[in-house]
């Protein structure tokens, strides 16, 4: 049940191996022992998809198989092959850079005799799930076997209670470490028998929540079954329920689980096979908002997974990628649909999406739209040709205050305990004060003085104790006192703080936060190591 911790080990490949079986109490390794013993066997050509460290593929390697190991993360691959070639297995176990999606177009069909798979399929959404499943029948022989070891629901509610209980703390702590996470592989045997596969559990491990599935390829001259695509429709309303889900995203659209649509192929309108594809991620709040500024507009809308997050922050931090834009293509079933090669982008994805890379992985033109949705009509319209007021990043206001209370809810929370522990009496006055600063800074960023965050925070110090001193004056209080001295210091390091953090907050500025960090981090601790020493040792100044 504790699979979801993963996603960390995943970003130190050295300890993953090490750290997976602890967190599976040994588990892990007796099922890819029992793998390796019961389902390979001396001659076969085994795929294994998510090859990790390498340590299935070694197993049944020496059972006398060729392997054939493919993993999406480089650092896994790098560990994996030193494996290999320390144990002297270089011929038997050949290793690919590659996603799981796009193992149809790399290897010929009915070229395995075995395809495993341990704990990858609760790393993808339900789409590429079946699209990958469709994709391992096709490459197995007739009567091949498919080994799927994931995690799942348990039965029972005492189980599932427990489960819960170990998993969502997991959850939470992977996704601060990581900002990713991993989902529960539900109706496995469903979306076997619907990729044409026959099979069902085999075993169960960890009180039921970690289960192995075997399932064979057709026989040979059974014909697959035939699934006829249906693409979904998006229509915008403004409804109770919407506006909630505004409200969710902006007080808590930085913390999990996130707000998000099924990464799919959705139609707008009434598209023919000659309407454009527009692409997006899958944050709920992002593809709503699509479809409202493309009201009145038939087309295709294909959206990617970007874990939730907005395309902006997704693409800046990785998480919506040309991977996954190739992913989505391979398995949105857009190709149906339209005669075109064409892919509308967002422009704001261009600082992680490689037009290139999907041009060279599908065949498809891939071409950068205009900033905002709200231009897309117009962008259609000429041609696709963008005026380059349709490629300026635009900040008004209200897009500003947006951005200022998302930043603030997560700062209140460190702000809340920081004052909960140190000055109980500041908790209310720090969360007002704080949310003030932020909404101030951005009505007024633009304005503000400074050529970066940090500087603009430093300006935003010097004028908030300003007034405060200004306002000490006026209400006839001493301004030279340890207590004005203080407030002075917690103000001055709020405030320089809220300033920085707006650095990553504009898309007018690049995100450069860590380039002066190290001249931020040293003022707040000297500013709060001040406010401390007034606060606590007042007879050190005296």
């Amino acid at each position: 049940m504790a699979t979801v911790f993963m996603k960390y080990l995943e970003t130190s490949p050295s300890d993953y191996d090490r750290g997976i079986r602890l967190i599976t109490l040994g588990r892990i390794r007796m099922v890819k022992e029992r793998i390796a013993r019961e389902y390979v066997g001396e001659g076969d050509r085994v795929l294994e998809i998510g090859c990790g460290t390498g340590e299935l593929a070694l197993l049944c390697a020496r059972r006398g198989a060729h392997v054939v190991g493919i993993d999406a993360a480089p650092g896994m691959l790098d560990v994996a092959q030193q494996c290999v070639q320390e144990a002297g297995l270089g011929d038997e176990v050949e290793l690919h850079l590659m996603d799981a999606s796009t193992i149809g177009d790399h290897f010929p069909p009915g070229s395995f005799d075995v395809v495993v798979s341990t704990l990858v399929f609760s790393e993808l959404d339900e789409t590429t799930q079946g699209y990958v499943l469709r994709a391992c029948a096709g490459l197995l022989k007739p009567g091949g076997r498919l080994v799927i070891t994931d995690e799942v629901l348990p039965a029972g509610f005492l189980a599932r209670l427990v489960f819960y209980a170990v998993r969502l703390p997991l959850l939470v702590l992977t996704w601060l470490l990581t900002r990713t996470g991993t989902q529960v592989v539900s109706g496995l045997s469903g979306k076997l028998a619907a990729a044409g596969l026959r099979g069902d559990v085999v075993g169960t491990y960890l009180g039921g929540t970690l289960c192995v599935a075997l399932a064979t390829a057709r026989p040979a001259g059974e014909a697959a079954p035939e699934t006829a695509h249906e693409v979904p429709r998006l229509v915008h309303r403004t409804t109770l329920g919407t506006i909630l889900k505004d409200a969710y995203c902006l007080l808590w659209r930085n913390f999990p689980p996130y707000p998000k649509v099924r990464p799919s192929l959705y139609a707008l309108g009434h598209p023919d096979r000659d309407a454009p594809v527009l692409v997006t991620g899958n944050y709920d709040l992002t593809v709503r908002r699509v479809v409202r500024d493309t009201r009145g507009l038939d087309a295709y809308l294909l959206v990617c997974d970007s874990r939730g997050i907005n395309v902006w922050c997704a693409a800046g931090g990785g998480h919506f990628t040309a991977e996954k834009v190739i992913q989505a293509v391979k398995t949105g079933g857009v190709v149906e649909v339209v005669d075109h090669r064409t892919l509308i982008l967002p422009q704001m994805a261009g600082c992680g999406v490689l037009g290139k890379r999907i041009e060279e992985e599908t065949g498809w033109r891939a071409r950068w739209g205009p900033m905002y949705a709200t231009d897309i009509a117009a962008y259609l319209k000429a041609g696709r040709r963008k005026t380059d007021e349709q490629r300026e990043a635009r900040f008004p206001l209200g897009h500003r205050l947006e951005m200022a209370v998302a930043i603030w809810q997560v700062w209140a929370v460190v702000f809340g305990i920081a004052t909960l522990v140190f000055a109980r009496d500041l908790f209310w006055p720090a969360l007002a004060l704080s949310l003030l600063l932020f909404v101030f800074i951005g009505a007024f960023m633009h304005w503000i003085p400074g050529r970066d965050g940090f500087w603009k925070g430093v300006s935003l110090a010097i004028g908030t104790v300003g007034l405060f001193l200004i306002w000490t004056v006026i209400t006839g209080q001493p301004i030279v006192s340890i207590s004005t001295a203080n407030a002075s210091l917690g103000l001055a390091a709020l405030a320089l703080f809220v300033g920085a953090d707006s650095q990553g907050g504009s898309p007018l500025r690049r995100g450069g936060e860590f380039e002066h960090i190290h001249k931020l981090v040293p003022l707040e601790l000297l500013l709060v190591i001040a406010w401390l020493a007034l606060t606590f040792a007042p007879g050190l100044v005296r």
